[in-house]
């Protein structure tokens, strides 16, 4: 399998998983495309429940994500380093269901309409990623795939540098969140979320074609959500910043 930069889909994950499943069925992309169905299905109903909830009881919206968001990345590890699995692809998106819903409901609270936005935005990037895949104008090469795995973990050093410094200079997150940097920012952390995308749709393409066992097809669409969740997040903040 080719590398991904998404650590779910890496290539030692998948090689590590592989090895634990047994089984004649494959993986198909129809498969993995309807059970990222279902999982989104679910992220939008939980999110909705969490948005009413939150709405009625603002002072737990921060204990709520808080809990939410540690219990999603446990599950996301125990999915990582085990077997795939339905139930827990299930649970993670619940998870994710509740900090979406919660998070939404506090910047849409505070920016009017930002939230329909941010989900509008969020479709119309993963279709047009789709479609540049699907038509070949945008092919998945070696070099391409390589920077967008820089870029990825470029991102993620950025989180963290920003979490660092923040915490002794709590100026810094709002220079690099707010103002016309912020928006720098965020719209670059947004064009490597979508970069992403098409790294998801090339490994659930590979992995039909290479026959990875049926349960890969779970594992595929956990993958595409985390991405997904990651770019809706990342336009939110962009759109934020925007108004800002």
């Amino acid at each position: 399998m080719q590398e991904s930069s998404n650590p779910v889909l890496s290539d030692k994950a998948i090689k590590r998983l592989k090895a634990t499943i047994t089984g004649d069925e494959v993986m198909t992309v129809n498969g993995s495309l309807m059970k990222t169905g279902l999982l989104l299905a679910l992220l939008i109903g939980v999110g909705a429940w969490s948005w009413t909830f939150t709405e009625s009881n603002p002072d737990s919206a921060g204990i709520l994500t808080l809990g939410a968001s540690i219990g999603a990345l446990v599950t996301a590890m125990i999915i990582i380093f085990t077997k795939p699995s339905a139930v827990l692809a299930l649970i993670y998106t619940a998870l994710q269901g509740v900090v979406i819903g919660a998070v939404s409901f506090l910047f849409n609270s505070d920016m009017q309409g930002i939230v329909l936005q941010a989900v509008s935005l969020t479709i119309a990037v993963t279709l047009s990623m789709l479609v540049l895949y699907t038509t070949g104008l945008v092919k998945v090469t070696e070099k391409l795939r390589s920077v967008i795995i820089i870029a990825t973990v470029g991102v993620l050093f950025f989180y963290l540098i920003t979490f660092l410094v923040s915490l002794f200079s709590p100026s810094f997150y709002d220079l690099v969140t707010t103002g016309s940097t912020g928006v720098v920012f965020a719209g670059i952390i947004v064009l490597i979320a979508a970069l992403n995308l098409l790294l998801d749709f090339d490994f659930i393409d590979k992995g039909a074609e290479k026959e990875l066992p049926k349960q890969f097809e779970w594992y595929a669409a956990f993958g595409l959500m985390v991405t997904l969740i990651w770019l809706y997040i990342s336009i939110l903040r962009l759109l934020a910043a925007s108004r800002n």
